[in-house]
């Protein structure tokens, strides 16, 4: 395994220095001040509905929902309050931001009454009810707001939310240790590549063996999705 965590660690390195291309960033958006709560906002709703489908390609409709201002209300819980599930529905559909007609909208609208109802319509008020500790704000959504969040509580996506605030917003969070790695597809390949799991993996035991291999070393599980991701992008090279 210390042999392993070298070529993790070299990785890594290899990644901060450009020796591992940046590949396209598909997390498209509206640069937005990255401490307004219109950036915060964009980077939480679409989060909740995106499984089972191109990531890339559900940013792209967020920022096209977004550019529209027939449909840019979505993005702001008290004008969701104020709107028909059917006209939320609809408009949410109008530029693929949601694929699933009954399903999408309605995680989206449940998630937008509770940041309106319980944090007045700003998700920087939740993660200041969890001090900006990652751990305590997963809690929080898992445990005590659980029927308030549907798929935004799960493991996958809980992780992956705090993840992307801490990449494209002024959020600084404390032990980002207690955030898992994000078990994608590339994430995966990559891991079976370094020889840490065999073929056929599941996501679950992914998440464990990372949290294990880099368990007191300087590499928080989290820092290494984009690097496993682009290495993964760039067919594994440079070997390790």
């Amino acid at each position: 395994m210390k042999s392993t965590l070298l070529k993790v660690e070299r990785l890594y390195e290899l990644f901060h220095d450009g020796r591992i291309p940046r590949l396209a960033e598909h997390e498209v958006h509206p640069n937005l001040e990255k401490g307004s709560r219109e950036n915060y906002l964009y980077f939480t709703l679409p989060p909740t509905i995106n499984f089972q489908r191109s990531s890339p390609a559900m940013w792209r409709a967020a920022l096209a929902t977004w550019e529209d201002p027939e449909t840019n209300y979505v993005f702001f819980p008290e004008k969701v309050a104020e709107k028909k599930f059917e006209q939320v529905q609809k408009d949410l559909l109008r530029h693929k931001l949601a694929l699933q007609q009954n399903k999408h909208p309605k995680i989206w609208t449940t998630i937008s009454s509770a940041f309106h109802k319980l944090f007045g319509g700003d998700p920087r008020n939740l993660l200041e009810k969890g001090e900006y500790d990652a751990g305590r704000i997963i809690s929080l959504i898992q445990i005590e707001h659980k029927e308030d969040f549907p798929y935004l509580r799960g493991p996958k996506m809980a992780n992956y939310w705090i993840y992307i605030l801490n990449q494209y917003t002024d959020a600084r969070f404390k032990n980002l240790n207690a955030i898992s790695i994000i078990p994608d597809t590339h994430v995966i390949q990559s891991s079976i590549k370094l020889g840490l799991v065999e073929e056929g993996a599941g996501p679950e035991a992914v998440s464990i063996v990372w949290k294990d291999l880099l368990h007191g070393s300087r590499i928080s599980p989290i820092d290494m999705h984009p690097v496993l991701w682009n290495w993964s992008r760039n067919n594994f090279l440079p070997e390790v």
